[in-house]
C-alpha cells in the first residue's frame, strides 16, 4: 500500500509547487497584462460594430491597451438598444457606450456624463457644428460627440455603364432605383431615409429641421408632397420588389450582366456590400439633381453618425474617450479596416483627407467636413417610438403605394403629439449645422 501512495503524493508535492508558482508570476505581472506590466485598470464598451467592423475597432482598442495598460471589455451587439436598456435599468450600464442614432443620446441624457470639460478645448473644435456634438437638454451642455460619420443624399451608379449626364433620365424613368426595405428587426428604415432626404431637397434645411425636431405635423403639405414624391418613383411592382429585398442586397443589381435597376439611394456605407471585383465600379452623385421638385439652391445633405457617451466617469473612460475622438488614432482606425471593405468616414476636420486612398472616399470624407450645408438623419434623430413609427408607416406605404399616404401620415401625427405631451420623451432642439 505504501509502495502505490507514494507516487502519488510525490505527484501531489509537484502539482502543488507548480500551482503556487503560477500563483506568484500571476500576483507579479497582474490581470491583464500588457508587455509584462501590470494593468492600469478597464473599462467597458457597448457599440453595434461587428463582423469586420468590429474587428477594425478591437484592433484600434487593443492598441489602446499597448499605449495605456488598460483593458478594455468590449461588447458589440446589433441588438444595442435592447441590450443597453436593460443595462441602464439594472444599474449596470457601460462606462462607454457608442450610439448609433442622437435619438438614443437624448433617451439617455439625463444618464449621462457631459463632455465639454472632459475633453480638450482643440478636439471638440475639430468637431464642427453641433449636428456633431449633441446637446439635448438645450442648457448647452455635451452629451455625446460623433466619432464615425456617415453621407447620405447620394445615389450610386456603375460608372462602367453610365455617365453622369445619364443619370436625371434615368432617375426619372420608372423601375429604374434599387431598392430594399429589409433590414432585420429595423427593416424599413431606408424608406425613412427617402422620404427624409426628399423633403430635405424640395424644401430646405428650416423645414426638415422642425420637422426632425418634432415641430412640424406630419399632416404638413409639405410632408404630404416628399412622401407623395417617393410613392411616384415606385410602381407597384418596384414596391413589392423593394418589400421583399433586404437592402444590404439591393444594390448589388447595379452590376448584374443584365441590370434590373441602374441607381440605388442609400448612404456611403453601402459601397462595402458590393460585390467585391465591382466595387471600384461604384460611383455616386448627389441626390439634388435627381428627386423630383428638388430645390436646386440648396446644398443641404444628410448624414448619419455614432455618438460616443460616457455612463460612468473614471480615469479609464476618460483615457479613451480621449482616444477614439483624436485624430491620429482615427488616422489609425482606418489603416486598420481591410482593404477590401469601406473604410470609417469621421466628423473631425483634423483627419487628413489624404488617408482615404480612393478618389470616391475622399469625396465622400470632403463633404461631411462641410457642417454648415449638413443635417442629421431625422429618424435617426427622433424618439424611439417615432422612429419604430416612421419604419412601420413606410413599409405600410410601399404596400399599397396606389392608397396615398393620407391615413398614415394621420396615424404618425399622432404619436408626435402624444410624444410632445410625455415627458421624458426629448427631441434633440438642432439636426441641422
Amino acid at each position: 500500500m505504501s509502495a502505490r501512495t507514494s507516487p502519488r503524493g510525490s505527484s501531489w508535492n509537484v502539482s502543488a509547487a507548480i500551482l503556487g508558482l503560477w500563483l506568484v508570476v500571476l500576483t507579479a505581472v497582474g490581470v491583464g497584462d500588457t508587455g509584462g506590466q501590470r494593468s492600469h485598470g478597464s473599462v467597458s464598451v457597448l457599440a453595434t460594430w461587428t463582423g469586420h467592423e468590429g474587428t477594425a475597432f478591437r484592433q484600434l482598442l487593443r492598441s489602446f491597451t499597448a499605449e495605456t495598460r488598460i483593458r478594455v471589455d468590449y461588447q458589440g451587439t446589433t441588438a444595442l438598444r435592447e441590450v443597453l436598456s436593460s443595462d441602464v435599468k439594472a444599474g449596470t450600464p457601460p462606462d462607454i457606450a457608442v450610439l448609433p442614432t442622437p435619438g438614443e443620446l437624448a433617451t439617455y441624457s439625463g444618464a449621462l456624463v457631459p463632455l465639454q470639460k472632459l475633453l480638450p478645448a482643440k478636439t471638440l473644435a475639430a468637431y464642427d457644428g453641433p449636428l456633431w456634438k449633441p446637446a439635448p437638454r438645450g442648457d448647452g451642455a455635451v452629451y455625446g460627440i460623433a466619432v464615425k460619420a456617415d453621407l447620405k443624399s447620394i445615389v450610386w451608379y456603375d460608372r462602367d455603364r453610365h455617365d453622369p449626364s445619364e443619370l436625371p433620365a434615368l432617375a426619372a424613368r420608372d423601375g429604374q432605383w434599387c431598392a430594399g426595405m429589409g433590414g432585420d428587426a429595423t427593416s424599413g428604415w431606408p424608406g425613412t431615409d427617402w422620404v427624409e432626404d426628399i423633403l430635405l431637397q424640395q424644401q430646405g434645411k428650416a423645414v426638415y429641421q422642425a420637422w426632425a425636431t418634432g415641430r412640424l405635423d406630419w399632416t404638413d403639405p409639405r410632408v404630404k408632397q416628399a412622401w407623395r414624391t417617393w410613392g411616384s418613383l415606385f410602381g407597384k411592382g418596384a414596391a413589392r420588389t423593394a418589400l421583399l429585398t433586404d437592402f444590404r442586397a439591393a444594390g448589388r443589381k447595379l452590376f448584374a450582366p443584365r441590370p434590373p435597376c441602374a441607381l440605388e439611394h442609400q448612404g456611403s456605407f453601402i459601397r462595402g456590400d458590393y460585390p467585391k471585383k465591382h466595387r471600384a465600379r461604384a460611383a455616386f452623385d448627389f441626390s439634388r439633381g435627381l428627386i423630383p421638385g428638388a430645390d436646386r439652391r440648396t446644398a443641404a445633405r444628410e448624414v448619419s453618425a455614432d455618438f460616443a457617451v460616457m455612463f460612468r466617469k473614471t480615469p479609464q473612460s476618460e483615457k479613451l474617450l480621449a482616444y477614439l475622438t483624436r485624430a491620429d488614432h482615427q488616422t489609425a482606425w482606418v489603416g486598420k479596416t481591410p482593404r477590401d471593405r469601406t473604410p470609417p468616414f469621421f466628423a473631425n476636420s483634423e483627419v487628413p483627407l489624404r488617408v482615404w486612398t480612393d478618389g470616391v472616399a475622399r469625396r465622400i470624407a470632403r463633404t461631411l467636413r462641410d457642417s454648415g450645408s449638413l443635417c442629421l438623419d431625422a429618424s435617426d434623430a427622433m424618439p424611439t417610438r417615432m422612429r419604430l413609427a416612421f419604419q412601420r408607416a413606410a413599409l405600410a406605404y410601399l404596400s399599397d403605394v396606389g392608397k396615398g399616404p393620407d391615413a398614415l401620415l394621420t396615424s404618425l401625427e399622432k404619436v408626435r403629439t402624444d410624444l410632445r405631451r410625455e415627458r421624458g420623451q426629448p427631441w434633440l432642439p438642432t439636426v441641422c449645422g
